[in-house]
């Protein structure tokens, strides 16, 4: 690995063509597919069949071997997988999987990486983060961070509404490199903002919360609630079928909920909700962003939000509509808190591209939603009844 492809690049996040070439010098390894794993602005990240069970919950990365310190500790044990080499995760468990694809030889240049966990993964109350032999946190590295690990990528999973499945191959992580430090390729200014950010009032970079009723299957709904499961819920596959009858039935899990006269929804302690932005976002071929909460716990709540919108999001919609808005989970914590429409809720970070992404490189699986579920559940039925309580039932 002589070859240093980024002495030619300019700051800013990787395009899809520089993350392959990263992946053809043997600097990202065990990329088995890359037209199916890297997207505009990403590369997903794919469980190996290696996976542990961490019994005193969540260990932070403390700058050493991560597994060779859980060895010693006794912090973890091995997870067996069952029929088909599925694994059953518990919710309000913790668990370990190392990853498929790791690093090699990124210690000796100027590339960094920030992670998040996939948008279907996160509607679904599920963390999953990001852990860098050698590095001190979660979600990220840095060149410095590389060279007291091997390069060994693990992911650390908390399903905490509902019972899930995973399996070897799946994504449910990916993994943002950029050129030089991100700092140094972040785009700020009221002039940005106006410009890819609709139906905004401040211009300031910041995304509030739309509490206003929106329509799905003639019923009017301003947010999800997921149904409180018990530990012998059914667990919900955390992969993707091309058959939208295999998939869960949302009715089973989720509630809809509206605002009061004045505007205000009861954040209930303990629940998990799905709601959307004000605002709506469209981004050229040359930005990509990183969205986070204003303050992860506002008052007795914890916002978090699958970051990464890539370029493209939010253009050529079907419905002509200009911009999509993004979705937040929001969790309550010990205290019921109250929401007011369009109070602010995340923070953007645009960052500039270190070369345009290439045209064909849009996705798609979110770009028409205006509140939205996990694509890991089928669609609403066509025919719905809704309850006082917001419980929904199909008709025939």
């Amino acid at each position: 690995m002589d070859s240093r492809p980024w002495d030619n690049w300019i700051p800013g996040v990787l395009s899809k063509r520089q993350v392959r070439e990263l992946c053809d010098q043997g600097y990202i390894v065990g990329v088995t597919d890359p037209e199916r794993a890297i997207d505009a602005s990403s590369i997903d990240l794919f469980l190996s069949n290696e996976g542990w069970q961490l019994p005193e919950g969540s260990v932070k990365p403390k700058g050493e071997r991560y597994k060779h310190f859980l060895d010693k500790h006794h912090l973890c044990k091995p997870l067996v997988p069952g029929t088909g080499g599925i694994f059953i995760l518990t919710a309000k468990q913790t668990y370990l999987f190392k990853l498929s694809e790791r690093l090699d030889g990124l210690d000796k240049g100027t590339i960094y990486g920030q992670a998040t966990a996939k948008s279907s993964v996160g509607r679904m109350d599920v963390l999953a983060r990001l852990i860098v032999d050698g590095m001190d946190g979660y979600e990220n590295f840095t060149p410095e961070g590389l060279k007291t690990g091997n390069g060994d990528l693990y992911l650390e999973i908390t399903p905490i509404t509902f019972n899930v499945r995973v399996k070897a191959g799946i994504s449910l992580s990916q993994l943002r490199f950029f050129y030089a430090e991100p700092r140094l390729s972040e785009m700020r200014g009221e002039e940005l903002y106006k410009t890819l950010l609709r139906q905004s009032k401040k211009n300031d970079g910041t995304l509030s919360v739309d509490l206003s009723p929106t329509k799905i299957n003639d019923h009017e709904v301003a947010a999800f609630c997921a149904n409180e499961m018990d530990e012998k819920g059914e667990p919900i596959d955390l992969w993707k079928t091309s058959q939208d009858s295999e998939k869960p039935d949302p009715c089973k899990f989720w509630k809809f909920l509206k605002a009061n006269e004045n505007e205000r929804l009861k954040i209930e302690k303990g629940a998990f909700y799905i709601l959307r932005s004000k605002e709506r976002i469209q981004l050229p071929k040359g930005v990509a962003v990183y969205c986070r909460a204003i303050d992860e716990t506002i008052g007795e709540m914890r916002i978090h939000y699958a970051g990464f919108v890539h370029p493209f999001f939010g253009t050529n919609r079907k419905d002509s509509l200009i911009g999509t808005p993004l979705i937040f989970e929001v969790r309550g914590h010990d205290l019921n808190v109250n929401l007011v429409d369009e109070e602010k809720m995340a923070r953007l970070t645009f960052y500039r591209m270190s070369e345009d992404a290439d045209d064909g490189d849009s996705s798609t699986a979110y770009n028409e939603q205006v509140l939205q579920l996990s694509t890991f559940f089928r669609d609403w039925p066509n025919k719905i009844s809704v309850d006082a309580s917001g419980n929904v039932t199909p008709r025939e």
